[in-house]
């Protein structure tokens, strides 16, 4: 770039401007800052150990260019070595030197394009702490009536990581570690006497350094805390109890989103699982009773998008309210699997099969269970069907139409010139 040197004038700290450092200034892209050069971001990256295309490279500015490429060629180890090689001759070289070496190689180099082969050196693909349950890196949304559950299940999956216990499906957990749980609506107590009739390690559950400070993921200093505890090297779990505790804005905003794509990036910047307990809306006379769809989570439709799972509690069988269904009702992972069905007791949560919504009988099924009982010992003349049908409270045409449910076959008999009803043969 030719570009006239500015005469030296004082600078934002008072100091003269030299030769050396408004040489460094034409050597970088207009627009950018001696300390945000494309030459020495690309150089520190390199002495790093880190990927530079090499189409960056070749794009670069000389002496930039030939320095960057002498030092790619280099071993990781004699990178540093390669620099000081590569600068000797130069007569601005301790000037690069001190450039490339204040540089963060971890900082977005400016200008350059990313790909997603880049991305995917960085990311990596997509792994499950809890095969189609619980990803590692994303945010999942635990959600349920008030009193459904939603605490003591999360701290039955806390104690998988934590006390090495088996996943409610009776698969193991292959990486067990610490669980940071943040607390939003004071039931610490609650919770560590569950922890304690549970026999869980306390030391492997961690939370903020004001254990009794109300979580606010609003609050630009608890989030620098949570940041700075996330990069704990054991830490496998967040716990988010609830979300509609842990910010001080409307639910029914969309901007109640913003509090969970940070948990989002903070998943995947860290790889983390983040469980995110949130409460369902009373249910209306257009939902469904017998599933929980995502239309029942309270508040903005936009709280679910950055989750990739979510998961929901109920109870379908409102003659056994004390068995609870676990279900996942979005996934953009993997299939949805199958639900599960627990029970909250005072040592643990017993899991097994998920209870389902009575069946509400109908005529037809009436009919159905009539049909069978009379047709089990064989044929019988249509006649006496009619008969059986009318002292049942039946029309005989609700009779037909559980004739054509159950395959039930018409048979004449030529002889006594009538119709008879018979199950059909069995191979």
């Amino acid at each position: 770039m030719n570009r006239k040197k500015e005469e030296a004038t004082p600078d934002d700290a008072g100091a003269k401007r030299t030769d050396e450092d408004s040489w460094l200034d034409d050597t970088c892209p207009r627009g950018y800052k001696q300390a945000d050069s494309i030459g020495p971001a690309v150089l520190a990256r390199l002495l790093a150990g880190a990927h530079v295309d090499a189409a960056v490279i070749s794009a670069l500015q000389d002496p930039w260019r030939r320095i960057a490429e002498q030092v790619a060629r280099a071993d990781g180890n004699g990178r540093l070595q390669a620099l000081r090689e590569a600068t000797a001759s130069l007569p601005e070289g301790e000037a690069i030197k001190r450039a490339v070496l204040s540089c963060d190689p971890d900082r977005p180099l400016p200008g350059a394009v990313v790909t997603w082969a880049d991305i995917a050196r960085a990311l990596g693909p997509i792994e499950w702490f809890w095969p189609k349950w619980l990803p590692r890196g994303f945010v999942t949304i635990l959600a349920g009536d008030l009193g459904a559950g939603k605490s003591a299940l999360a701290l039955r999956i806390a104690a998988v990581f934590c006390a090495a216990w088996s996943w409610p499906d009776g698969t193991q957990c292959d990486s067990p570690g610490e669980v940071l749980w943040l607390e939003a609506e004071s039931a610490q107590a609650i919770n560590l006497e569950r922890a304690r009739n549970w026999g869980l390690p306390l030391d492997n559950i961690v939370t903020m350094p004001d254990p009794f400070a109300a979580v606010n993921l609003d609050d630009p200093a608890q989030r620098a805390e949570i940041e700075f505890i996330s990069k704990r090297p054991s830490l496998r779990l967040i716990v988010v109890d609830s979300l509609r505790a842990a910010t001080r804005g409307d639910e029914n905003s969309s901007a109640t989103i913003q509090a969970v794509l940070w948990l989002a990036s903070l998943a995947r910047d860290h790889q983390l699982a983040v469980l995110l307990l949130h409460h369902l809306r009373k249910r209306g006379l257009q939902d469904r009773p017998d599933v929980v769809t995502l239309d029942r989570l309270r508040g903005s439709s936009a709280i679910v998008q950055p989750a990739r799972v979510v998961w929901a509690i109920d109870a379908p069988d409102p003659t056994r309210p004390e068995m609870r269904r676990l279900s996942v009702i979005k996934s953009n992972l993997a299939c949805f699997p199958e639900p599960l069905g627990f029970q909250v007791t005072n040592n643990s949560l017993l899991f097994g099969p998920a209870p389902e919504a009575p069946r509400q009988e109908t005529r037809v099924d009436r009919a159905c269970d009539l049909l069978l009982s009379l047709l089990r010992q064989g044929p019988r003349e249509v006649t006496e069907l009619q008969t059986e049908a009318e002292g049942a409270g039946l029309s005989w045409d609700t009779m037909k139409r559980a004739k054509g449910k159950l395959g039930v076959v018409a048979i004449r008999d030529g002889k006594r010139r009538l119709w008879l009803w018979a199950l059909p043969a069995r191979e």
